[in-house]
């Protein structure tokens, strides 16, 4: 009988993250798109822990639910967010790059599935010290 090695392999680390919609359809529709959302980030390694589904119809970033992000975000084993599209935390350009540079600063990668589930970043000012 032949002595057989095992060899571990570590496993890549599971992501976790927050799942973030905005819409004012249906609940249906809504628990449709937080599915989407679920099987899409698990495709690319990310077990979502909670779906935020946020029917205000604010505009801005002044809301409960993008608080709520805010503070899931804050979590250390959150290390993504998957939104439905950027433009779900704001409209406004101001409100978008503070939302954004929050992320940076708490080591969470936010990522579109408007955008294949690309990782959205602040956007380059020009200067080389950014």
């Amino acid at each position: 009988m032949q002595n057989k090695t095992l060899v571990a392999t570590a496993a890549p680390a599971e992501r976790r993250g927050i799942g973030f919609i905005k819409s004012r359809k249906s609940d249906d529709k809504v628990m449709d798109l937080a599915e989407q959302m679920i099987n899409g980030a698990a495709e690319h390694g990310i077990r979502i822990i909670d779906v935020i589904a946020d029917q205000t119809s604010g505009i801005d970033i002044d809301r409960r639910n993008v608080d709520r992000l805010v503070a899931w975000m804050e979590k250390p084993y959150i290390d993504t967010v998957v939104l439905h599209s950027i433009f779900d935390i704001s409209e406004d350009l101001d409100d978008l790059l503070a939302f954004l540079m929050r992320a940076e600063v708490v080591d969470v990668e936010v990522l579109s599935m408007t955008e294949n589930f690309e990782v959205v970043s602040l956007p380059w000012d020009g200067d080389f010290l950014c």
